[in-house]
């Protein structure tokens, strides 16, 4: 449409040309007047052609500007999603570090109450007098327990009314520790052969410590079967504790 125009405009254009030409030569005034004000429609004409030339290609970069600000908004809409979602991952990290931290402190001072408590335990046995050992119960009476060290003989324990039995951390009665169970034992030797104070059972765990724990320097509960380190003999007038029978 925009050619058809823009050649009859260069018609009309070529038209009022020869026109002016001839109407310029002509002597007669009115005639004269007439070339000029077609003259001045040729001029206006070409200048309303050229600036629908511009406005055509201002709207071409128009569109080309919008289309480009939707493609930047797209991106920017993009990026804002990946930004939350980059954030979110980050607050569920930190979240998780946190409960990390906290079970990771939880543990450390459970371990260091259970570390204290030994250790007042074990002071406790010494200054009392009283010995570790840990095995497996091969054998297990009403008045005796009978424990296998994880090295040397076998180990007998008198129970009584005093003897305080934990099995898997609740109170329970000797009729109740089961053969081939780990236990550990706190006793104090005497003449008569040790006799035990209390006794922990573990049913399903291993037995920490191989007899005596260490830090216990008396004397063991047997003659030759000991599993204690560093243990001092027993003396001589009193008989070996815990013998086998």
């Amino acid at each position: 449409m925009r050619a058809v125009s823009y050649a009859v405009a260069c018609t009309a254009l070529l038209l009022g040309c020869a026109s002016r030409q001839q109407a310029s030569e002509s002597p007669n005034p009115a005639t004269r007047e007439v070339a000029s004000a077609q003259a001045q429609s040729q001029a206006a004409l070409k200048r309303a052609q050229a600036a629908q030339d511009a406005a055509a290609e201002q709207a071409k970069r128009a569109a080309a500007a919008e289309a480009q600000v939707r493609e930047d908004q797209a991106k920017l809409e993009q990026d804002q999603m990946k930004l939350r979602q980059e954030q979110l991952k980050a607050q569920q990290l930190q979240a998780s570090a946190q409960q990390e931290t906290a079970r990771a402190t939880q543990e450390t001072q459970r371990h260091q109450r259970a570390a204290e408590s030994g250790l007042v335990q074990q002071t406790e046995r010494s200054v009392r007098g009283q010995q570790l050992a840990a095995g497996v119960v091969t054998q297990v009476r009403s008045d005796e327990i009978v424990l296998q060290p994880r090295a040397g003989d076998v180990m007998r324990f008198k129970l009584n009314d005093r003897t305080q039995v934990q099995i898997d951390g609740r109170v329970a009665a000797a009729d109740q520790i089961r053969e081939g169970a780990e236990a550990r034992v706190v006793y104090e030797p005497s003449a008569n052969g040790p006799t035990a104070v209390t006794v922990a059972v573990n049913p399903s765990g291993a037995a920490s410590g191989s007899g005596m724990g260490s830090g216990d320097r008396t004397p063991p509960a047997t003659g030759t079967g000991s599993s204690s380190e560093g243990a001092s003999p027993p003396a001589p007038t009193s008989p070996p504790p815990g013998t086998t029978r």
